[in-house]
């Protein structure tokens, strides 16, 4: 008679359960313990936040990127959204305006922090290769 309720009648006349085995209340516990108990220890580093490629970085430029510094990642962001500037088409003189307002935003000085950046991390042998086929791939001058 397996998991049905025995019901014992007391010497007063009244009907009574029999008690539930204290296991039984122990399997109802366990599983809200469970959940109310911290995953990881207090003293864990919070996990970082998981990287999020802006749009204006080309899909060929995705490989690698969520582990390259923030000042690369940066740089990397500008420069293809210089690039994507730089090959419009100026069709009449106010997208050419348009134009040369953004590509003086988004180009202006990424010739000296390429420089700076490859100097940086010339001695940091992935990172130095990912600037090297970056650096082709879009056209910029290898120091």
């Amino acid at each position: 008679m397996r998991g049905r309720r025995v019901t014992h009648v007391s010497r007063t006349g009244s009907a009574t359960h029999a008690p539930r085995p204290a296991c039984l209340g122990l399997l109802l516990v366990l599983p809200v313990l469970a959940l109310a108990a911290p995953a990881t220890p207090a003293t864990a580093a919070a996990p970082k936040p998981a990287c999020t490629i802006p749009d204006a970085v080309d899909p060929e430029h995705h490989d690698g990127f969520c582990t390259l510094p923030a000042p690369i990642r940066a740089f990397v962001a500008r420069q293809d959204t210089c690039n994507h500037f730089a090959g419009e088409e100026p069709y009449d003189k106010a997208r050419r305006r348009e134009l040369e307002q953004a590509m003086a935003k988004y180009c202006d000085g990424n010739e000296q922090a390429w420089a700076k950046l490859r100097t940086q991390y010339r001695q940091d042998p992935p990172r130095d290769a990912w600037l090297r086929r970056y650096g082709e791939d879009v056209g910029l001058e290898l120091p």
